[in-house]
């Protein structure tokens, strides 16, 4: 059970995940677990699955290899997501056929070990890219028209609120990083509260951002977490005392924003 989250930013990159890892057999779920689900690579990649650990282990090993080896260097957006599918497919390809073959012994819960999604954030000449992969690794780019990517279990709760703040904050292009952050952290503390299992704390967020003429990908701080916390409680709390003041005021027919009358709710 997982939720990551991707948010493409006008100067940078912002990913998030919860941190809660579960184990099991045959479909049995045993434990959670506290786990960080996203790695940088290099310094300038970063690295997130849902799925199979031991899959993405799979993959982050051969990425990481080809990035050792420069074979994105000079190449475009979509060469960069066809060299990472090329890269992935193998191992994805492998699972799914062993698969197939286990699911005739133990039904479909042998699919659970193979179905995967990947994002990756990382620089493609000189610019921002944030990809998204899915279980069959076919690739999607994050763009100006939709920023922002998820994936996991979360991802119903996720992708609704994501959407809620981007028509609130970011409507008419995309986010800053600030405000990337804000958004990553404010879903997975929303998706955290009200989930019905399985994706839980620790959070972490991760950027990818330009330093000069380097891009740099690093963990955000506890400190550095805690201010969105409280941007956070007190948009909430705002909300909420504005919510009051509406119901207050509207008793002494000066609402300063009039409720709906109950007259108009059709029987």
């Amino acid at each position: 059970m997982t939720l990551i989250i991707g948010v493409k930013c006008s100067n940078g990159v912002v990913i998030g995940a919860d941190g809660a890892a579960t184990l099991g057999a045959m479909g049995k779920r045993t434990i959670l677990q506290p786990m960080k689900k996203l790695d940088i690579l290099e310094g300038k990649l970063i690295f997130s699955l849902s799925g199979p650990v031991g899959l993405g282990q799979l993959f982050k090993g051969d990425i990481q290899k080809a990035w050792e080896s420069h074979v994105f260097e000079g190449k475009e957006s979509f060469e960069v997501m066809a060299t990472m599918r090329d890269i992935m497919w193998p191992h994805a390809k492998c699972e799914l056929e062993n698969a197939a073959i286990a699911r005739n012994a133990i039904g479909n819960i042998a699919l659970e070990s193979a179905l995967s999604s990947v994002i990756i954030a990382m620089p493609v000449k000189n610019k921002f890219a944030l990809f998204q992969f899915n279980q069959q690794c076919s690739p999607e780019e994050a763009t100006e028209d939709l920023p922002f990517v998820s994936t996991g279990s979360g991802q119903p709760i996720a992708d609704p609120f994501l959407a809620f703040l981007r028509r609130l904050f970011w409507k008419n292009g995309p986010p800053s990083l600030s405000e990337g952050i804000l958004a990553v952290v404010w879903t997975l503390l929303h998706t955290i509260l009200i989930n019905p299992g399985g994706v839980a704390n620790p959070k972490q967020v991760v950027i990818l951002e330009k330093e000069g003429n380097n891009f740099i990908a690093r963990e955000l701080s506890p400190e550095e977490l805690q201010e969105h916390y409280e941007f956070i409680d007190n948009m909430e709390k705002k909300i909420s005392d504005l919510q009051q003041e509406i119901r207050e005021s509207s008793l002494t027919g000066e609402a300063i924003i009039p409720l709906p009358s109950n007259n108009s709710i059709k029987k």
